[in-house]
């Protein structure tokens, strides 16, 4: 069994997280993926009270289809600024688990098994393909 970060909260990642699988896509801030694209919530705030949110906090938002993502774009117009990338991932590389949002219910969170950089090296941008409605 994985041995997650010392800082991740009792039962997290959750039961209902299941091994990661297929295609994901991520909003990241450069054409190129970095190590900083690939930190958590929980990490770019530490002293932050997550609350009823802070195993979520300790993973990654991402998404299982483009279509999503195109649609968080129209949802919100900052995410237009940022760069779509995907990955094609496996059962080593975490767990993912179903959060919908308050803009989304094809948000999931994934809870990484391997460090920044691997996960950057995964990831491609897909440049200029999320404006596709713009």
């Amino acid at each position: 069994m994985k041995k997650w970060p010392d800082h991740f909260p009792e039962q997290c990642p959750p039961g209902c997280a299941e091994p990661v699988s297929g295609k994901v896509y991520r909003f990241i801030n450069r054409a190129n993926p970095k190590e900083k694209d690939f930190k958590s919530f929980f990490e770019l705030k530490p002293d932050q009270d997550w609350g009823e949110k802070a195993c979520q906090a300790r993973g990654l938002s991402v998404y299982k289809n483009k279509n999503a993502c195109e649609q968080m774009v129209d949802l919100v117009p900052a995410l237009a600024k940022k760069k779509l990338a995907v990955a094609e991932l496996n059962s080593n590389d975490g767990v993912i688990a179903e959060t919908p949002s308050r803009n989304s219910n094809e948000h999931n969170t994934l809870w990484s098994s391997v460090d920044k950089k691997e996960m950057a090296d995964k990831f491609t941008c897909l440049e200029n393909e999320v404006a596709l409605n713009a």
